[in-house]
């Protein structure tokens, strides 16, 4: 025997008469909905504690140290090295990739080391900003260059600067080391 009730402008069934719990269509919709949030905040709490697990292993393995920035004031561009403060100075010019640039920097250090040296400063031809001006062993250098866009640099050359202007131009690596008095 089936008793119908009506409920909400609904009607429903009720098994037996005996008052069966009523469930509507829309508590249905808010139970599963229910179940459906929960299912994806746990799947997401899941990944997201693996995850936590892998990136915090991973981070130990890949720490890396910080260190502190400097400005090192001896070296200079081909753009600024006429621009320095002081009336006389040493602008000592290669490719710190050279075979040869140990040589030529431990020779400028063994200058800079002397009381009454001149200071000296590095132009690394390596460096992007310098490159254009590098024409190799085998390209033409420009000694008599009156500005910067006519400068041109072989791999070994020192250059002497009094008052913003080129007074020497060494290419040579026995001259090189007789200017620096070693």
């Amino acid at each position: 025997m089936l008793n119908k009730v009506k409920l909400n402008d609904k009607e429903h069934k009720l098994k037996n008469g005996k008052g069966e719990k009523y469930i509507s269509e829309d508590a249905k919709e808010v139970r599963n909905f229910l179940i459906i949030l929960f299912s994806i905040i746990i799947v997401v709490l899941i990944i997201y504690g693996v995850s936590k697990i892998f990136i915090k292993d991973q981070a130990l393995e890949t720490e890396k140290t910080v260190t502190e920035g400097k400005i090192d004031y001896d070296i200079v561009s081909v753009g600024t090295m006429f621009n320095r403060n002081y009336d006389e100075y040493y602008v000592a010019i290669y490719d710190e990739e050279n075979p040869r640039a140990v040589l030529y920097s431990a020779i400028v250090t063994k200058y800079i080391n002397n009381e009454d040296s001149a200071k000296v400063f590095f132009c690394d031809l390596g460096n992007k900003l310098n490159s254009k001006y590098y024409v190799g062993e085998e390209g033409q250098s420009n000694p008599n260059a009156q500005n910067i866009n006519e400068l041109a640099f072989k791999d070994l050359t020192l250059v002497k600067i009094e008052n913003g202007k080129i007074v020497k131009y060494i290419e040579d690596f026995d001259t090189f080391k007789e200017e620096l008095t070693v």
